[in-house]
């Protein structure tokens, strides 16, 4: 009986532990995909706007071109006057 008791009690705590593990790294990926899609501005000096971009990190400076100018900038191949491009 007494071993009964404890298998039981083992089984238990084992399985518990295997949903909370499951749970840790569930919410882990929603944090990871939640910081993904997070967004911040951007300010464009060809239009004079800010822009938004998504993504926790970003490589651009906060003054950089948005996609509809350097868009524009590809087809005509000149760039406005005082750009940086």
């Amino acid at each position: 009986m007494m071993i009964l008791v404890v298998g039981v009690g083992l089984a238990a705590v084992t399985a518990l532990s295997g949903v909370l593990v499951v749970a840790r790294r569930t919410r882990r990926r929603e944090v990871a995909a939640a910081a993904d899609a997070a967004t911040h501005p951007h300010y464009c000096a060809e239009c004079d706007q800010e822009w938004v971009h998504a993504g926790k990190t970003c490589l651009s400076p906060w003054a950089s071109v948005c996609q509809k100018c350097a868009q524009a900038t590809a087809r005509t191949g000149v760039a406005a006057f005082g750009s940086q491009a």
